[in-house]
């Protein structure tokens, strides 16, 4: 018989709400009580229904046994060479197969502590609650206290109305996903704003601060691999230079080399650049495209697109092509009251000075910019 003692890191006011339904602290428990891992296969787990991943989170815990956290990139595995209380995560996959890795539970709540987040609040969930920013949320709600609203599987304009109507004071999700919301007009009673899993820009920083000036905004740096490893909250896009130097507690030693950014011994994959006293992220390397033998990064054009007043977003990526192999194209979601007639002759203008590989050949006018369950931007060409 499992003891039925709550977990010492569950919260006795956590909550979670979805389409109605509302579990708090002790319908977990006893959800987790009636988990039975099966005979010939690991114990696995989607994130669809969030009560029952919360209660495999409990039962993980109180049984000392592995979950594999399924996101859908990955079919659910026959055996799990982990053992003990440990959580078997898959990666984004943003630009290639995704991949699963073992984290022991205790140290991500140890994480969570020492971020001095607090639960306390109404919290929407925006990640993949299978994924590793999913879950820090998912974690914080259950050992704080809080409410989490959730409704996995609807879209952005979707999300923003919840948070609206269900009074949400936090809300944690990608700068992709906050450039949505700053468009559907919604303003939540924000108190806590957490950006994280892309870059965050100064314009973007900027309207949020404008949107919501009593909120508390920070910038998260992590990954399914390294963990959390340092947050902004000074209000500015990158993080200050002197980090390179003394590094925040906690966190790894931090360097540059062959323009991207390292912590301790690893690679982290991402470009920075030093702009004076701050190390600004220019984005993914593994986001390089080859264009005719000519290595691109669909960000330069990108970012210039973005900073054309009347483009509201926009996104870069590979298509195909029967001459060089791939080209660039470039979906913009336009603001129809400022946007001028000649649009495509001024974004051509704007792009004009990019090497030729670097130009996007086919640019599309969209009524919204998808995103992937990460939150991040679909960076994979879709069938016309």
């Amino acid at each position: 018989m499992v003891d039925l003692a709550a977990p010492p890191w569950l919260h006795p006011d956590a909550c979670i709400i979805q389409e109605g339904r509302c579990c708090d602290a002790l319908a977990l428990q006893q959800m987790a009580h009636a988990i039975q891992p099966p005979a010939n296969r690991p114990l696995a787990v989607d994130g669809y229904d969030l009560p029952l991943l919360a209660a495999h989170l409990i039962a993980v815990w109180q049984r000392e046994i592995p979950l594999t956290l399924l996101r859908g990139g990955l079919p659910a595995p026959e055996s799990c060479p982990e053992s003990g209380a440990t959580l078997v995560l898959e990666s984004s996959g943003t630009t290639g197969t995704p991949k699963r890795i073992a984290k022991p539970f205790a140290p991500l709540l140890a994480g969570i502590g020492k971020a001095g987040e607090s639960g306390g609040g109404r919290w929407l969930l925006t990640y993949d609650a299978c994924g590793f920013a999913g879950l820090q949320v998912l974690l914080t709600v259950l050992a704080g206290g809080g409410t989490l609203i959730a409704a996995p599987g609807v879209d952005l304009p979707s999300l923003a109305r919840l948070a609206q109507v269900e009074t949400v004071t936090h809300i944690s999700a990608t700068p992709s996903f906050w450039r949505g919301l700053l468009l559907t007009g919604q303003c939540p009673p924000l108190k806590a704003i957490t950006l994280g899993g892309e870059a965050a820009d100064q314009p973007l920083l900027d309207a949020l601060a404008d949107r919501f000036p009593q909120a508390r905004i920070r910038h998260i740096y992590a990954s399914t691999e390294q963990g959390r490893l340092f947050s902004v909250t000074d209000g500015r896009a990158g993080f200050p230079a002197s980090w390179l130097a003394v590094p925040p507690p906690g966190c790894p030693a931090l360097s540059i080399q062959d323009g991207t950014l390292h912590a301790g011994c690893a690679d982290t994959g991402d470009r920075v650049t030093l702009a004076g006293d701050r190390v600004l992220f220019q984005g993914r390397a593994d986001l390089t495209i080859n264009v005719g033998g000519t290595k691109v990064d669909p960000l330069l054009a990108e970012a210039r697109l973005m900073a054309l007043p009347w483009v509201r977003d926009a996104i870069v990526y590979a298509i195909p092509s029967p001459i060089t192999g791939q080209l660039l194209a470039a979906d913009l979601l336009l603001s129809p009251e400022r946007a001028p007639e000649n649009w495509r002759a001024t974004v051509n203008g704007a792009l004009g000075d990019l090497p030729p590989p670097a130009r996007p050949r086919r640019l599309r006018l969209v009524d919204h910019i998808a995103l992937l369950p990460s939150g991040k931007k679909r960076r994979i060409a879709e069938e016309t």
